[in-house]
């Protein structure tokens, strides 16, 4: 699957190649039987799991990122409440209940829906305090005419249309009249305590994917308008190194460049060391002279688990992860290779010590931790 991504200045695209690792789609292990939450937030967000070996731990996370809204809105004989949200790292989730006696009577879990008539907003005066906090921590290695080049494209562009502020909702589950969805978008932690107001209208179902037979896509589960302003109390940043740390991944030579972990996902990135000698394939890739590295068998996704400071070991492989290559940046010429991996339960950041990349544990302590 090709993936065509911008880097995150904006100012010059890269194109990636990205690989879903099959193993790693697998759902929660059978094995495992599901934790009882211990508090509102593991209740409000039962896709994130819980700790079954410290539920109140799992929650003491979710805490601490965690805004309690519970607003309610009816509108026409639906209503929709908003239960709460967490802010981590970059993104932030929201819970959901709706009610109405006109939901479609196949919709359910697998359902998806178009989140068009979907917005989210905050004031001006705080919209462009976020952009010019984005474009300063994100543009060190660019010079000033650029850095402005990039914040006047981003105010132009306004809120919503830059890839932050752009909720998408989900239905998680259905017991009768009562609905259960979650919503979540891109917003970096670049402000403390952003006011928010967030748009649903018109939520579609689509046609696509896992829809529930005798489900037709054009349907609406909710009309609304309904609109919530909050503030959100509360965030969890994620937590970031860069070094230079060699390791390897089957036959590749690697060197650990970055990575990140926020609550509930971690990220790596490498360069690929081969020194332009091999060149990356994949299963679409026509026939190729010399020496190869195949993106299916010799870049498979090999972020694993993690450590943390108890000394205990979180196994990751059963949970979703993404194998992204790429060839670099101007300052940083050479392939690439970037893995991340969803965790079973959220986890606080800064207690994650080493990581497992392809059965190698790589300490964090050879790297430079940033900020914080």
């Amino acid at each position: 699957m090709k993936i065509w991504k911008r880097l995150s200045s904006g100012l010059f695209a890269l194109v990636l190649l990205a690989s879903l690792s099959c193993a790693a789609l697998a759902a929660e292990p059978k094995a495992e039987k599901a934790a009882k939450p211990a508090g509102q937030f593991s209740q409000w967000f039962p896709g994130m799991g819980v700790n079954p070996e410290d539920p109140e731990a799992s929650e003491a996370v979710l805490a601490r990122m965690g805004t309690a809204i519970q607003q309610t809105k009816t509108v026409s004989g639906e209503t929709l409440t908003l239960n709460g949200a967490v802010w981590e790292g970059r993104s932030v989730r929201f819970s959901l209940t709706a009610k109405s006696p006109n939901f479609p009577k196949e919709a359910g879990q697998y359902t998806w829906l178009s989140s068009e008539g979907c917005t989210a907003r905050m004031p001006e005066e705080q919209w462009k305090a976020y952009v010019e906090n984005k474009v300063e921590s994100e543009s060190a290695s660019l010079s000033k005419e650029k850095r402005d080049q990039w914040l006047q494209y981003l105010m132009e562009q306004g809120q919503g249309q830059t890839g932050e502020l752009r909720p998408s909702l989900h239905l998680a589950s259905r017991e009768g009249d009562t609905v259960q969805l979650t919503a979540s978008m891109i917003l970096d932690p670049y402000l403390e305590k952003p006011e928010i107001t967030l748009h649903i209208e018109n939520v579609e179902i689509t046609g696509q994917g896992a829809e529930q037979p005798g489900t037709r896509s054009g349907d609406y589960l909710l009309k609304g308008p309904f609109d919530f302003t909050f503030t959100l109390d509360k965030g969890l940043p994620a937590v970031k190194y860069e070094g230079d740390v060699p390791v390897t991944c089957g036959k590749v030579p690697l060197r650990v460049r970055k990575f990140s972990v926020s609550p509930s996902i971690m990220v790596v990135d490498c360069d690929i060391d081969t020194q332009g000698s091999a060149k990356i394939v994949d299963r679409r890739s026509g026939p190729v002279s010399g020496k190869t590295i195949s993106v299916e068998k010799d870049l498979k996704l090999a972020l694993n688990g993690l450590w943390t400071k108890d000394g205990k070991y979180m196994d990751c492989t059963a949970y979703m992860g993404v194998t992204i290559t790429g060839t670099g940046s101007p300052a940083n010429p050479g392939d690439t290779v970037s893995w991340d991996r969803q965790f079973p339960y959220p986890i606080d950041p800064t207690t994650v010590t080493a990581v497992d990349i392809s059965g190698t544990r790589v300490e964090l302590g050879q790297l430079e931790r940033l900020g914080q």
